[in-house]
């Protein structure tokens, strides 16, 4: 019997986006999926044209190398946004310190 890995992430739908709970923030195109960052969600701007997109605003974001950066409006098209279930991510860590003997390792 193979055990099933469980994701920590799970995929939002841009409409069930919650203000004032954080995401993960991923680059959707498979040459820029390197882009990632971590927000809090806060608002919708809605286009006042109709050719326009909605835009999702995000504060307190972090990016590469955890380093603070400004706030982010960020169209559909391009991003991914994600939920953390921590208590799976940090019993993974738990493990995988535990499995390679590195106290500092972390996913």
């Amino acid at each position: 019997m193979t055990a099933q890995m469980i994701s920590p992430l799970r995929l939002v739908h841009v409409n069930k986006l919650i203000p004032g709970n954080t995401y993960l923030i991923q680059e959707r195109r498979p040459e820029y999926q390197h882009i990632k960052f971590k927000g809090i969600f806060i608002t919708n701007h809605y286009p006042d044209r109709p050719y326009n997109k909605t835009m999702r605003h995000f504060t307190s974001v972090i990016g590469i190398g955890n380093k603070p950066r400004s706030d982010l409006t960020l169209q559909d098209e391009y991003w991914n946004y994600y939920e953390c279930d921590a208590t799976v991510r940090a019993w993974t860590n738990i493990a995988l310190r535990e499995i390679t003997g590195d106290s500092s390792f972390h996913i």
